[in-house]
């Protein structure tokens, strides 16, 4: 299903050191994607990471775990 996941908290920036660790340039408090439903979160393939201010943020990551801890809610967009 695709979701639009918003955050309790932000997912925080992370510099690459190398060229294979994954990185996040930005505070992130939403999530878009193709997401399935696992034990205690949502897998979600990730098509875009935004930032507080709605402007989205440069990232290598394609897939998060997320728990349902860090999710305040999340929008279904289709099924």
């Amino acid at each position: 299903m695709k979701v639009r996941a918003l955050l309790k908290t932000p997912l925080y920036r992370q510099r690459a050191t190398d060229g294979e660790t994954p990185y996040v340039d930005g505070n992130v408090t939403e999530v878009r994607g193709k997401a399935e439903v696992r034990d205690g979160g949502l897998d979600i393939k990730v098509s875009a990471l935004i930032g507080a201010k709605g402007e989205a943020v440069d990232s290598t990551v394609k897939r998060l775990f997320l728990p349902l801890a860090k999710i305040d809610y999340y929008i279904v967009e289709d099924k």
